[in-house]
């Protein structure tokens, strides 16, 4: 469950879904973990976008936008992120 067809998601649709902002990435303490995207494990870099899902996760934009071509669901908690309506012609 959650995998799609990659070519029913358009890019107009995934955007529709993201909240997007800039990283407002600061530097981190010898003792702090750094934040990192979850999907590419990368830091966030200052000024960076960043896509967030309504369960609150985000992740660089090019990743998250990557993962909801195949996954409508976030990498960490699995809550759905894009409710795909299904058409059905007769």
């Amino acid at each position: 469950m959650g995998r799609v067809d990659s070519s029913r998601l358009s890019e107009g649709t995934i955007m529709q879904h993201l909240q997007i902002r800039y990283c407002n990435a600061t530097t981190t303490s010898p003792s702090q973990e750094p934040d990192i995207c979850v999907i590419c494990q990368d830091e966030y870099a200052a000024e960076e976008l960043v896509g967030g899902l309504r369960c609150g996760h985000e992740y660089h934009m090019k990743c998250i936008k990557k993962w909801l071509r195949r996954i409508t669901k976030c990498p960490i908690c699995r809550d759905t992120a894009i409710f795909v309506e299904r058409v059905f012609f007769q």
